[in-house]
């Protein structure tokens, strides 16, 4: 059974894992974030509590 959210299930089938590190491209984000009908901030949150990075941000706010 899975317990996960669709925020989290979407989150976690996109990241990626390389060198130890986990990271979600920030288009990704947007992508979830319209597919999904979430604001940003959510993905941001969920993001910050699992210790994944936003890399590759389109707004110039993650190097």
């Amino acid at each position: 059974m899975n317990t996960m959210t669709p925020l989290a299930e979407a989150v976690q089938n996109t990241v990626v894992e390389k060198d130890g590190r986990v990271t979600l491209a920030c288009p990704a984000a947007f992508h979830i974030a319209e597919t999904l009908a979430v604001d940003l901030s959510a993905i941001g949150a969920y993001c910050n509590e699992k210790g994944i990075k936003i890399v590759k941000c389109q707004l110039g706010c993650f190097p």
